[in-house]
């Protein structure tokens, strides 16, 4: 079993994986600012903003990885700027405990198989405002080997729907369904972060999924 920090843990992707954690008998130290928890003998709510990271170095000195769903909000009007200022406080979060970090950072860093062009190159002009940071944070970490990263790139759709509990797992480019559909839940997002915090060799690469 492990003890796990997870940053963002009330947010779309954080609560899942929470819970699926917990589930497993894993011990979770969950990180969000006004986050609301059900008590559970193996979590640790810290409510901290993730900026202030050196306040939860002491809290966190016994985990084995971050895994970092960090979200600086669709609606925020400076949404680029403190996604890569909430982004570089959970890598010196990490760099400071020295743990693998896990970071999701969503699809618009991956390249198309026909036209071997990244996904974000085909977005919509507001919509490439909204995931531009992930997109620089990745260009980033390509060339940053100082902090333990695993960055993972969910399939283009994702979604709350029931975990089908299987898929496809690549590397750098967009991988689809049998319907030729890039999706994938949620639920089995957490499952697939959860096994990549399992595996200690995993460090400074990408990996992307969709259901099969």
């Amino acid at each position: 079993m492990m003890k796990i920090a997870v940053v963002g843990a009330s947010g779309f992707t954080g609560k899942p994986l929470v819970e699926l954690a917990l589930k497993e008998g894993h011990e979770v130290y969950a990180i969000s600012r006004n986050g609301k928890f059900e008590d559970h003998k193996n979590l640790s709510v810290l409510n901290e903003d993730i900026n202030e990271w050196e306040k939860l170095v002491e809290p966190l000195k016994d985990i084995d990885v971050i895994i970092s769903n960090f979200n600086a909000g669709w609606s925020n009007p400076n949404l680029y700027e403190d996604y890569l200022k909430g982004s570089h406080a959970v890598l010196e979060l990490s760099k400071a405990l020295d743990v693998r970090v896990i970071i999701v950072g969503g699809a618009s860093s991956l390249f198309d198989p026909k036209t071997n062009q990244q996904m974000y190159d085909f977005m919509p002009e507001d919509f490439k405002k909204i995931v531009k940071g992930a997109l620089d944070l990745y260009t980033e970490l390509k060339q940053d080997f100082s902090s333990k990263w695993v960055f993972i790139s969910p399939a283009m759709d994702l979604n709350d729907q029931a975990p089908k509990g299987d898929y496809h797992i690549g590397g750098d480019y967009v991988i689809a369904n049998s319907e030729g559909k890039s999706q994938i839940s949620i639920y089995d997002l957490a499952d697939f972060l959860l096994k990549v915090a399992s595996n200690k060799l995993l460090i400074h690469t990408r990996l992307t999924l969709s259901d099969k």
